[in-house]
């Protein structure tokens, strides 16, 4: 939410011509500046005017509606009473029965934002008038414009308007006709076959390769398992006798044997 600081720079009474009847409005002017002191420069704005009676959130007695444009300084014009009435007839706001405030409201696109109410303390007299006795003199000349007042302090934000409902879903459309589908192209026809190619000429009968040379020996194998042992041969048959041999030497004599008892 834009906040912005409306500095009022005078509210002056339309004063009528002689012997003419008074317009039912006042001038208001008062520059929009955003939060950092900026004015809204050639801007416009929707404003909403509310006069209220006896506080500054007394009863709305009138309210109306104006969309304005700011010029180069980002000062507003505003003819109060010639705007959209919402609330109320401005020809029958009783000026001389309490004090009234009036509040301004301004619209960024957002819903109305309150810049906050001041009394006005000087009753529009020539709107006043009607209602006063004895017949009315001819109008003053216009006074100098006082001194910009000091900008009044920033009002409290208004609270944020409850979200509006959401908006029902629109009926789903209906599904289109399915389109028909194409016809099937006619097949193409085939191709002749080719011609057989010529047999390749036989290629030359390679040359016979060289011998190679003798490998080297192998080495000895190793000794092989002694074998089994043979069967025994058959007995065989008796030699010749030989001849006798030559008569041995005699022996020596033995030694007598002891004597035996009797």
């Amino acid at each position: 939410m834009k906040k912005i600081v409306l500095t009022v720079i005078t509210m002056l009474c339309v004063l009528m011509v002689v012997h003419a009847q008074p317009p039912q409005a006042f001038r208001y002017q008062a520059i929009a500046r955003d939060a950092k002191g900026a004015p809204y420069v050639s801007t416009y704005l929707k404003v909403r005017a509310s006069v209220h009676d006896m506080a500054h959130n007394g009863t709305v007695v009138y309210q109306e509606v104006q969309g304005v444009t700011t010029n180069v300084f980002g000062l507003m014009n505003m003819s109060i009473g010639t705007g959209k009435v919402t609330i109320g007839e401005f020809k029958k706001i009783d000026w001389g029965m309490g004090s009234k405030y009036m509040e301004v409201e301004i619209d960024f696109g957002e819903g109305f934002v309150s810049m906050g109410s001041s009394e006005l303390l000087s009753v529009p007299y020539a709107l006043y008038s009607p209602s006063a006795k004895g017949e009315q003199g001819e109008p003053g000349l216009q006074g100098p414009t006082g001194l910009t007042g000091a900008a009044g302090t920033n009002g409290t934000n208004g609270a944020d308007g409850a979200t509006g409902a959401t908006g029902l879903t629109g009926a789903t459309g209906l599904t289109g006709a399915a389109g028909t589908n194409g016809t099937n192209g006619v097949d193409g026809a085939t191709g002749a076959t080719g011609l057989t190619g010529a047999t390749g000429l036989t290629g030359a009968a390679g040359t016979n390769g060289t011998n190679g040379t003798n490998g080297a020996d192998g080495a000895t194998g190793a000794t092989g398992l002694t074998g089994a042992t043979g069967l025994t041969g058959a007995a065989g048959t008796n030699g010749v006798d030989g001849a006798t041999g030559a008569t041995g030497l005699t022996g020596a004599t033995g030694l007598t044997g002891a004597a035996g008892t009797n």
